[in-house]
């Protein structure tokens, strides 16, 4: 397909360059054009039918701008919905709504009266440019402020509601939610269109961005980053709770290497700084059974951070970007930014 200025058929997709992107739209005829959405410029800001599928004249849909026709090649004319059934179909969709500036915007529209199919080049170039610009972002919440009246897949739906201790049950709905909030605002995706999968293993995988659970403590812990990733995080007190002195020193012995016991310091921080890295670099790994004495942790590929003072967190991970990774805590309404001591040095 290429496009160049000349005068529009019925049928014929047209689209005009504002700013750094396209308005696309279906010219009908009569010097009309049907797109979805106005468009995106000042003077349509407050208008009511902004963001509905609107018949306008050219004049509304150039915005003083020179229009260009979609010019087919031989291969694209054979695909192509007739024109007078494209103008009928565009036609047809007069007033609907659900306009979304990635996932079902003007050029989708465009496509799929042109061609039966929603397609998006400015979509495309979003995802790679996702691809290739480092993302990893952390969200945090406590796990009793969600409940399970969200879509998930059934085979996870069967785990979370056999859950027989509440505590288990709260964590695995409270993550499948603020995962759901994180593919919004990490990567502006309904997360109704992510492919969630099963693995091998019993973990679950999705097709547009990695993530990775932990839990701890009544708070729920989901990181999400376009690269394999492992998050894991315990606060100092729930350990210093569970394990006095002796057994954090057992542990020591049992669990790190003579390296790794020489590296972090001897304290309950140093152990969740050790222990919290071993989690992530397994998670990440997707390896099937986790052996703590053979996960070394001195590998630039895990980080670690201390977050907040009661309770104080240590939290690790492990992928391409750990060093980057930014923190959001979460009520399930509203994502607020916090601050983060890291990555530590060992």
């Amino acid at each position: 397909m290429k496009w160049q200025p000349g005068e529009p058929a019925p049928g014929d997709m047209v689209r005009v360059q504002i700013g750094s992107i396209f308005h696309y739209g279906v010219y009908v005829g009569g010097d009309r054009i049907v797109a979805f959405g106005l468009p995106p410029v000042p003077a349509y800001a407050d208008a009511p039918d902004r963001f509905l599928v609107t018949e306008t004249d050219m004049d509304v849909f150039c915005t003083g701008r020179i229009p260009e026709i979609a010019i087919l090649d031989r291969a694209e004319r054979r695909k192509r919905i007739p024109p007078q059934e494209t103008v009928k179909i565009a036609r047809e969709r007069l007033g609907a709504d659900g306009y979304h500036l990635i996932r079902n915007n003007c050029e989708h529209f465009a496509n799929e009266c042109v061609f039966g199919e929603k397609k998006s080049l400015q979509e495309e170039a979003m995802f790679r440019m996702w691809n290739t610009k480092p993302v990893i972002n952390v969200y945090l919440g406590e796990a009793d402020r969600f409940a399970l009246d969200f879509p998930v897949p059934e085979a996870r739906r069967e785990e979370i509601e056999a859950c027989s201790a509440q505590s288990m049950r709260n964590a695995r709905i409270a993550n499948w939610a603020i995962l759901r909030l994180a593919a919004r605002h990490s990567f502006s995706l309904d997360p109704d269109d992510v492919v969630f999968t099963r693995k091998k293993h019993g973990g679950w995988d999705a097709d547009r961005f990695s993530f990775s659970f932990s839990h701890a403590d009544g708070l729920c812990c989901v990181a999400v980053s376009n690269a394999p990733i492992g998050v894991d995080f315990e606060t100092v007190e729930g350990i210093a709770r569970r394990y006095d002195a002796e057994k954090l020193k057992k542990l020591r012995a049992r669990c790190f290497t003579k390296a790794e016991q020489g590296a972090y310091p001897d304290s309950v921080e140093g152990f969740l700084r050790c222990w919290t890295r071993k989690e992530a670099i397994f998670k990440q790994s997707m390896k099937r059974t986790f052996s703590p004495a053979a996960t070394e942790t001195r590998t630039g590929a895990a980080m670690t951070y201390m977050l907040g003072e009661t309770p104080r967190i240590v939290l690790s991970l492990c992928g391409e970007y750990a060093g980057l990774a930014r923190f959001y805590r979460t009520d399930g309404n509203e994502i607020t930014p916090i601050e983060a001591e890291g990555p530590l040095n060992l």
